[in-house]
């Protein structure tokens, strides 16, 4: 069999330029197949943490939009109140900067990249694997699926599975050069005002993103939702540049991220944070994870690909699953957590240290001290009523 490259890499996101630049900085032959031409816009609030900038192994600050200190947060669009760090909480940028840049950085250490590439089917032959897109079939020994939440990688090695789904939309919205320059170190928060969901608005160099996320079974009702957070925000908007919509998958348990000689990183995975709907920071580990064993595997490593799914589950999933549970009690009691980030030095802190990247989402547990043999039982009862409030919601 004659391959087209030693690895193809199904998409040019994050999680699949960081699996290509992994690869092509070692040697090895990688090819990124990617549906839509670059630069191209991506629904997304383009947050990072500072922690995941020390896994990135190059300088991204060229794409940096906005340093954020601030966080203004609202209950049911009510008692909002502002909170500052002396030090960054989250960056900002915008994907399509982000994406290209990325995209630009495994190019420079060697990898080839086609656009345009939609990706139709895939089936394992022997030791080969065959891609086929609207234009060809390409050829390849392993492959690394990286193409987003309707991943046709994933579905097609039978790796769809456990998924939570989720939906978000956003708005790219204009404003005048004083309201950006007000709020160019501010993000809105917004929780309690819809069930399982909350809503964002992101500054960026020469407008804002405003967002809201939530579960699909309630999708319906999110736009509205997006347009009544606008309403309520404050922010003196002159104009809308978009209004697109977006599904966020979330893994809500282990299992395996591989099958043969396939892989699924990032959004193709589910590895999305299920309170926050960020998943950047995902997509960066697995994909570098994702790098990491495929190369070991080419150079003869035959465990290397089951280890992939071992190292996910081991060093992401457990932080995904307890975020899961988190925001069954985020959701449950709103209000509540609302006045204790207000109130309380400590909590605030504590919600700062997680939102920076400093503290997991297993920290939270650690925080009942002597009272954590109740978690499991308070986690319970929060998603109990959760799904109450999502019931009332909907009407029934």
């Amino acid at each position: 069999m004659q391959y087209h490259a030693d690895v193809i890499v199904a998409g040019a996101g994050p999680a699949g330029t960081m699996a290509a630049y992994e690869l092509a900085r070692k040697g090895v032959d990688v090819l990124i197949l990617e549906k839509a031409g670059f630069p191209r816009y991506k629904v997304c609030g383009g947050g990072l943490t500072s922690k995941i900038l020390d896994e990135i192994p190059f300088d991204i600050t060229p794409v940096v939009e906005r340093e954020i200190f601030s966080v203004r947060f609202s209950c049911n669009f009510s008692d909002p109140f502002t909170r500052t760090s002396s030090n960054p909480l989250i960056l900002c940028t915008m994907r399509e900067k982000l994406d290209q840049f990325l995209v630009n950085q495994a190019l420079a250490v060697g990898a080839r990249i086609l656009h345009g590439e939609h990706i139709l089917a895939l089936h394992q032959a022997g030791e080969g694997i065959g891609i086929q897109t609207r234009n060809t079939t390409f050829r390849s020994g392993v492959v690394i699926g990286a193409d987003g939440a309707s991943s046709m990688v994933a579905h097609s090695s039978g790796l769809r599975n456990d998924l939570m789904p989720g939906l978000a939309w956003e708005a790219e919205m204009d404003a005048g050069e004083e309201e950006l320059e007000r709020y160019s170190q501010t993000v809105f928060l917004d929780w309690g005002t819809f069930p399982g969901g909350y809503g964002w608005i992101f500054p960026k160099r020469d407008h804002f993103s405003v967002g809201v996320g939530g579960p699909a079974s309630l999708s319906r009702y999110l736009k509205a939702y997006n347009e009544q957070f606008i309403q309520a925000s404050g922010i003196r908007f002159t104009g809308i540049r978009s209004l697109k919509a977006w599904p966020i998958p979330v893994k809500i348990r282990k299992g395996l991220f591989h099958s043969g000689q396939v892989l699924v990183t990032g959004d193709a995975a589910g590895l999305t944070d299920p309170l926050t709907g960020e998943g950047i920071s995902y997509a960066i580990r697995s994909g570098t994870m994702a790098g990491r064993a495929v190369f070991s595997y080419l150079e003869g490593d035959s465990g290397s690909l089951a280890s992939y799914s071992e190292e996910i589950n081991r060093e992401l999933m457990p932080e995904i699953l307890e975020a899961n549970r988190i925001k069954a009690i985020f959701n449950a009691v709103p209000c509540t957590i609302h006045r204790m980030v207000e109130e309380r030095e400590r909590v605030w802190k504590a919600f700062g240290k997680v939102l920076k990247g400093e503290r997991t989402y297993k920290d939270v547990r650690r925080g009942f001290g002597k009272w954590k043999f109740l978690w499991g039982t308070v986690c319970q009862i929060s998603n109990m009523v959760y799904r109450y409030k999502k019931d009332r919601y909907r009407g029934k």
